[in-house]
């Protein structure tokens, strides 16, 4: 009899071989975890050029075993894998496995035997039909689903998406403690408790429990579609009262005002180049931080010169292409041999940004008192807020948008200046313009 090479990995041997067999994948996982597998080999056939091909079946079972290896000088094997029985042992969780590897052994065997009495050939797609059952239910938590999927979540542009999906799944830790329930008892009641400790315990107004039980339930979408959710029910909509968000944005009064104000240092001074080119153009706070010198295109229509910008926008990964009023085309020109990697704007990170708009308006002066209501559950709280307070990046391009309708431009031209790809955003840019324009009628013609 032919000795067994010692590299070569005992998991292939086991006594349930007939029926199929199951071993452990020789790729780890991060946490040294290897997966189970189950294979099934029938007898094999040649094709119609006549080449022979095995007709096997090779499906991960969603299980993984620890890695730990007991090494010896003829074989290697595992801790917490029998390879002659073919049994998980020794950890949290083993007697899941091994009632699911006795269900498929069970099931496999009926199947084959059933074809064997009555001369039929084996089915391989039914065959794994019948072994594909909903066992990752069994041990896998809500928690562990939803930071698997924030690890996998790499779509380009959706940088901050993924941040406000991480700070979600924070919550939902902090929610549930260190005894995370499991995918399949995860139903409707679930989630609206899961809302409860957002409003009552982490004082999370409506608005942002709203976008939190999106991205959960946006996760849960996922385990469904691959059979992992017990109860469908968690997907069911769940309204969340809210007051409608307040967009913050300057007027044109307070645009010159910030055009004349002469800032004391020189990083106040590049954020307000930077903040004013994006009330000038509309542009994303993730796109003025990209755009280049290849990107400032000059063109002529008509006998008329003028600049546009033309890029991809880094949110929807859409080209974009904007022409560029005069006072933006300065700023440019401005900063045209200033920039590292040619860039064509001197923009600090996010938060420095933000930071320094604050500082900028006010000490230019632009605090108008603004009333912010926000929904906590049932409760409606309001407090006043300065206008600097308040503001952010985004807000330059909440101005460009207020101010192009207010000088006329038409919504269908604003949403292909924004990027949208619905009309529907720009009408509620639409909705808070007649909002402004009743206040100040009525405040103007106040007896």
């Amino acid at each position: 009899m032919k000795e067994i090479a010692p590299h070569i990995a005992p998991q292939y041997m086991g006594i349930k071989r007939k029926y199929g067999r199951f071993y452990l994948d020789s790729k780890p996982d991060k946490q040294s975890n290897l997966p189970l597998m189950f294979e099934y080999t029938n007898r094999g056939f040649n094709d119609d050029e006549g080449v022979y091909k095995r007709n096997r079946i090779r499906h991960y079972t969603g299980f993984r075993i620890p890695g730990k290896q007991i090494t010896t000088k003829k074989v290697i094997s595992y801790a917490c894998w029998d390879v002659n029985q073919q049994m998980a042992r020794g950890f949290r969780g083993a007697d899941d496995v091994n009632t699911y590897i006795t269900t498929i052994t069970d099931k496999v065997s009926k199947y084959l035997r059933g074809k064997k009495e009555t001369f039929q050939p084996v089915d391989m797609s039914e065959l794994k039909r019948l072994i594909t059952v909903n066992h990752s239910v069994s041990h896998e938590s809500i928690v562990s689903f939803c930071e698997n999927y924030l690890k996998r979540y790499n779509k380009p542009g959706q940088e901050s998406t993924k941040r406000n999906i991480s700070t979600m799944v924070s919550s939902l830790k902090d929610h549930v403690g260190t005894r995370p329930p499991l995918l399949v008892n995860v139903n409707k009641e679930f989630v609206e408790g899961f809302i409860t400790y957002l409003t009552n315990d982490k004082k999370n107004n409506n608005t942002t429990v709203e976008k939190k039980i999106s991205m959960l339930q946006q996760i849960l979408r996922e385990a469904h579609k691959q059979g992992l959710l017990g109860s469908s029910s968690a997907l069911e909509e769940i309204k969340v009262q809210r007051s409608s968000t307040e967009i913050i944005f300057l007027k044109q009064k307070e645009i010159k005002t910030l055009e004349k104000h002469l800032p004391e240092s020189d990083r106040l001074e590049k954020l307000k180049d930077v903040f004013l080119f994006g009330c000038y153009t509309g542009l994303r706070y993730s796109d003025l931080q990209q755009i280049h010198q290849a990107h400032y295109l000059k063109k002529s229509d008509k006998g008329q010169q003028y600049h546009v910008l033309k890029f991809v926008i880094k949110k929807t990964r859409k080209f974009h292409e904007i022409a560029l009023p005069p006072k933006a085309v300065i700023i440019i020109e401005k900063y045209w041999d200033q920039q590292k990697f040619k860039k064509l704007l001197p923009v600090p990170s996010n938060q420095k940004a933000n930071d320094y708009l604050k500082e900028l308006c006010e000490d230019a002066k632009i605090d108008t008192e603004i009333e912010l209501t926000a929904q906590y559950g049932s409760e409606v709280k309001t407090e006043i807020k300065k206008k600097y307070e308040i503001l952010s990046c985004h807000s330059a391009r909440h101005t460009y948008a207020i101010l192009s309708l207010e000088n006329g431009m038409r919504p269908e031209v604003l949403q292909r200046n924004l990027g949208h790809s619905k009309l529907s955003q720009t009408m509620d840019y639409v909705k808070i313009l007649d909002s402004v324009r009743h206040f100040e009628t009525l405040k103007t013609f106040a007896i």
